[in-house]
């Protein structure tokens, strides 16, 4: 089955129209749009205006005025994620750019198809502009997939395109170009030489190694799936589906994988890892065979490298050969596009069935509050076009074990390829403008939101009516636990200011409420989730709340010392 973003692309294999644009920023919009971008989010300066005034020359790409460049860059990342397309941001050279970077990190170490286009130096003054020149290839070459600086403007239809097709193909991520000032307003170029860029087919396992994963989890003792992000990327999702249901396997996701599979079913165990629960730890942990699908394997989804064993079978399965190699797991490559995979597995595996034990879902581990009840609400409140974004710390840890995901295409999206406080507010945004018929819910720190307040304008101001649920302990509450629990030493920043968020969202346009209950949440529950106006419901939650994902942390401390 072809993904969203590659049926997209291939719609959009068309001829340009025969009114060509005349500057060199007119065709890469026309370029972009070619390649299938029709939404693009950025933040200007004097350099990289000729890009925006193009942009007002037309109307096959939208572009999305952001309050800043690093913002820009997460709802250009979330845009992605949720509409299974290509992402598109842009900001000015010199010091606006490397804004950018906390953004391409998170997307290049997340996977998330990405196109970044900034100006960059004119090429008359380089090496003279002492007060905006910035060397961008080696800054944006360690957080991108590929990065190129274009000298002259031949064939900029063909590299542009060129571009999305890089970020699209395996491994998926994101990709630089670098448009010198004065390049922008020069005369086009002939725009016929842009040739077909069709995306190269999805690799398929070799048979014998399909047959070898058969084997294995057919003398299983207990075996188990773990989705990871790659499942949602490559639109494997409805293959998965059809994988677990005819064999029986137990299955578990990662953080970024979860919502692959509907977590009510009774092979579903939840997320695996720190951001999981110790149940769902100990099941993949126990597994005579695990069959990773689309995952990195990093610190986080393998709870601190704790699987696998030395006795314990991987099956590493991963649309990239680089990625494949790049830590040396202790387990099996299968270069594979994991949609194919579990389509050559399941026929691999005929009639059999998983006769081996499957774990209850987790219970809670962690004491009532607030947060848990906030996540069991939306677990009952969710249709299957709405989607979750939890910023990093603490929101992305009770997400992960205490929300459980249903329907089929609904996404949680976090920044765990980073762990970047901040992401949760303009990710909704970008989700927003991707699946414009669904409910957005954001749930973050108050740290994080300070960080990225300024995008409630950009809510407004596009109408964009998402309902953020801030999590306020009036601090850095994971760092504080980290610093005094697990250090030995005083709270970091227990004497932050008290901000007054109830006078700050009104002021900014927003619909604003305050809860420190379950019961208050509930009086105002169907009026904040109407989707009908940009909505903060400020949660007010005590500092020595203990999130899930620390107590998995503290637990496996104490283990350590012992």
């Amino acid at each position: 089955m072809m993904s969203k973003s590659a049926q997209h692309w291939e719609n959009a294999q068309e001829q340009l129209a025969p009114e060509s644009p005349k500057t060199v920023a007119d065709v890469i919009l026309t370029a972009l749009s070619q390649a299938g971008v029709d939404v693009m989010f950025g933040f200007p300066g004097e350099t990289s205006l000729p890009l925006y005034l193009a942009a007002q020359r037309q109307q096959r790409v939208r572009h999305v005025l952001a309050r800043c460049p690093r913002c820009a860059g997460y709802m250009a990342d979330a845009f992605a994620r949720v509409s299974g397309r290509v992402g598109a941001c842009d900001a000015p050279g010199g010091i606006g750019s490397p804004f950018t970077v906390p953004a391409l990190l998170e997307s290049y170490n997340s996977s998330v198809p990405l196109v970044f286009i900034s100006s960059g130096t004119a090429r008359h003054r380089r090496g003279r502009w002492t007060t905006g020149e910035c060397a961008q290839q080696e800054l944006f070459g360690a957080v991108t997939k590929f990065s190129e600086r274009i000298e002259v403007p031949d064939d900029v239809v063909g590299r542009v395109i060129a571009a999305v097709r890089h970020a699209l193909s395996p491994r998926s991520g994101p990709v630089y170009l670098e448009i010198p000032s004065d390049l922008f307003s020069l005369l086009a170029p002939d725009m016929s030489s842009a040739g077909s860029h069709a995306l190269p087919p999805k690799a398929a396992p070799a048979p014998h190694v399909t047959a070898l994963v058969a084997r294995h989890i057919k003398a299983a003792a207990s075996a188990v799936i773990i989705a990871g992000g790659g499942v949602h990327l490559g639109g494997a999702e409805e293959e998965l589906r059809a994988l677990i249901q005819a064999t029986g396997l137990p299955v578990a996701t990662t953080l970024n994988g979860k919502g692959a599979i509907d977590e009510r079913l009774p092979n579903a165990l939840g997320v695996t890892g720190a951001k999981g629960s110790f149940t769902v730890n100990d099941a993949v942990q126990s597994a005579d065979c695990i069959v990773v699908l689309g995952s990195k394997l990093g610190d986080k989804s393998t709870n601190g490298y704790r699987w696998p064993s030395t006795k314990q079978t991987l099956f590493h399965v991963d649309s990239s050969a680089t990625e494949l190699s790049r830590f040396g797991h202790p387990g099996i490559p299968v270069l594979s596009d994991a949609g194919v995979f579990c389509q050559a597995l399941m026929r691999e595996l005929g009639d059999y069935h998983y006769e081996g034990t499957i774990n209850p879902p987790a219970s809670p581990f962690w004491a009532p509050g607030l947060s848990d009840y906030l996540c069991k609400r939306l677990t009952l409140e969710l249709g299957d076009e709405d989607v979750v974004v939890a910023d990093a710390s603490v929101s992305s840890g009770w997400a992960g074990a205490a929300l459980r995901l249903h329907g089929a295409r609904r996404r949680l999206l976090t920044p765990r390829g980073s762990g970047s406080i901040s992401y949760a507010l303009p990710a909704s945004l970008g989700a927003k403008i991707a699946r414009p018929q669904a409910r957005i819910f954001a749930i973050g720190g108050d740290a994080g939101f300070a960080m990225a307040m300024h995008e409630m304008e950009t809510a407004v101001r596009n109408d964009l009516p998402i309902t953020y649920f801030l999590l306020n302990n009036e601090r850095l509450g994971l760092i504080d636990r980290h610093a005094t629990e697990l250090s030995g030493g005083q709270p970091i920043s227990s004497k932050f200011s008290h901000l007054d968020w109830q006078s700050i969202a009104p002021a900014m346009g927003w619909r604003s409420y305050k809860v420190t209950s379950g019961d208050e949440l509930d009086k105002i529950w169907e009026t904040v989730c109407d989707a009908t106006v940009p909505t903060l419901v400020e949660c007010v939650v005590p500092p020595d709340e203990e999130a899930p994902d620390y107590i998995v942390t503290r637990e496996h401390a104490r283990k350590g010392r012992s």
